[in-house]
C-alpha cells in the first residue's frame, strides 16, 4: 500500500512497543515492574507496549537503564522514536477533532487510515465511507440534536476527510455490506437520498469498491442492523482489528476470538446479499421509484 505519514507513526509506534516488551521479558520483569519503576499504573505500560503511545524520554530512559539495554538497542529505539515523531500531523489531530472525539471513537482514524483493507456492515444506515455530505447532514441533525452545532459540523468534517482512504495513490479496499432499507429509507427528503443513490452508483464502479445490499427477501439476514466493520492492516505480523459501533462511540478490540467472530457474522450476511452487479441494478430500481 501507499505508505503515508499516518501510516508510518502508528506501526512505528507498534515497532517500538514490540521491542520494549521484547527487553522486558528478556530481562524477566513483569508490566507491574516497569510501572512501578515509571511512578505510573500498569495500564500505561501496557499501552505503550500495544503500541498506542510512545513513552516520554524519561520514561524511555528509566526503562531502557531498567530493561539493561545496550548501547545499540537504545539508539535503534531512539531513533525509531524521533523518526515516527517527525512525520508531519494529520487532521484528526488539529484543535477541533481532538476536542470533540476521544477514546476509540478517536484512535479509529488513526486505524482507518493504516488499514489495507475494510470489511464494513453499515446495516440501516448507507455505508459512511459512501455517504454524501447531505446525508451525513441530515443523520447528524436527528441522531445528535442534543449536540452543539460545531460538534454537528466537526462529526460531518470528519466523515468527508476520512473517505481520502478512498482515492489516494493505493486506496484502501472497501467490500460493503448494507441493508435494502438503508437504500430505501428518505434520509433527508427526497432529492438528497436520489443524490445519495447516484453517489453510490458512481463509486460501486471503482476497482476498489465492492458494495452489496442485502435484500429484503433475504429473511432474517435483512434486518440485521448492528454495525461493525474488520479493519486488516498490510503485513501478517499486524493483527486485524474489529470495530463496533455503539451509543457511546467506537470500540475497538484486536482480540483474535473477537475478530474471527466478526468474519464469520460478515460471511453470513454475504452469503444473503445481492452480488456487486445486482445491488446496482437495484439502487437504479430504487432511484427510479423516488
Amino acid at each position: 500500500m501507499s505508505v503515508n505519514i499516518n501510516t508510518n507513526t502508528i506501526f512505528t509506534m507498534r515497532d517500538v512497543g514490540d521491542e520494549l516488551q521484547r527487553m522486558r521479558t528478556r530481562a524477566g520483569l513483569r508490566q507491574e515492574d516497569a510501572a512501578a519503576m515509571l511512578n505510573v499504573s500498569r495500564y500505561t505500560v501496557s499501552k505503550i507496549e500495544r503500541g498506542r503511545a510512545f513513552p516520554t524520554e524519561q520514561q524511555l530512559t528509566r526503562l531502557l537503564s531498567l530493561y539493561e539495554a545496550s548501547v545499540e538497542e537504545r539508539a535503534a529505539v531512539q531513533a525509531k522514536i524521533d523518526q515516527g515523531k517527525s512525520y508531519g500531523r494529520a487532521w484528526w489531530e488539529q484543535a477541533s477533532f481532538r476536542r470533540h472525539f476521544h477514546g476509540d471513537t478517536y484512535r479509529y482514524f488513526y486505524i482507518e487510515d493504516a488499514a489495507e483493507r475494510l470489511f464494513v456492515h453499515s446495516g440501516t444506515y448507507v455505508p459512511g465511507l459512501l455517504q454524501t455530505r447531505e446525508y451525513v447532514e441530515a443523520i447528524t441533525a436527528f441522531a445528535q440534536k442534543q449536540e452543539s452545532a460545531e460538534r454537528r459540523e466537526v462529526f460531518t468534517e470528519s466523515r468527508m476527510r476520512r473517505k481520502a482512504i478512498l482515492t489516494r495513490r493505493r486506496p484502501v479496499l472497501l467490500d460493503a455490506l448494507c441493508l435494502e432499507s438503508a437504500l430505501r429509507a428518505l434520509v433527508g427528503g427526497l432529492q438528497v437520498m436520489r443524490n445519495q443513490l447516484e453517489y453510490l452508483l458512481s463509486l460501486a464502479a471503482s476497482p476498489n469498491v465492492t458494495l452489496r445490499v442485502i435484500p429484503y427477501s433475504a429473511g432474517a439476514a435483512s434486518t440485521s442492523g448492528s454495525p461493525f466493520t474488520i479493519v486488516d492492516f498490510p503485513g501478517p505480523e499486524n493483527n486485524s482489528v474489529v470495530s463496533q459501533e455503539k451509543v457511546t462511540g467506537e470500540v475497538l478490540s484486536d482480540a483474535p476470538a473477537e475478530v474471527r467472530q466478526a468474519r464469520r457474522k460478515f460471511a453470513d450476511l454475504a452469503e444473503h446479499a445481492l452480488s456487486p452487479q445486482e445491488s446496482v441494478r437495484r439502487i437504479e430500481e430504487i432511484k427510479r421509484e423516488l
